[in-house]
């Protein structure tokens, strides 16, 4: 019963702090002499944040490895994090996709686990 109350307390926090990310881009866009970056940030995260919070969550009702799952909502923030940066500052394009896709990847993951975990109420 402890992994379950540790994995939903990893979920909650990497949750959290994605969503204080997506509210501290409001306030940058008045900050930066190119707002329209900030922008197109806060529209990516909303794209990607969302269906990581609806699979994350179904993804914990599985009873997956612990450490397994912290470390792939560890994987999707630091993704995000990168991605965010890319589009503020001048990072390279390939870190920027390889982070794009790290998130995609594990948000996928997850959602096929989930699929694969409740297959017999097909």
């Amino acid at each position: 019963m402890e992994s379950n109350s540790i994995l939903l307390q990893s979920y909650f926090l990497y949750s959290a702090i994605l969503a204080l990310k997506l509210l501290l881009l409001a306030p940058l866009t008045s900050l930066l002499c190119r707002p329209e970056k900030v922008q197109r940030a806060n529209i990516s995260d909303l794209k990607n944040l969302t269906p990581f919070w609806l699979v994350a969550a179904l993804y914990t009702t599985t009873s997956p490895d612990t450490q397994t799952a912290v470390n792939l909502f560890r994987l999707f923030v630091i993704a995000r994090l990168v991605t965010v940066l890319g589009y503020i500052i001048k990072l390279p394009k390939v870190c920027i996709e390889a982070a794009f896709t790290v998130s995609i990847t594990v948000t996928s993951y997850m959602a096929g686990y989930v699929v694969y975990a409740y297959r017999k109420a097909l």
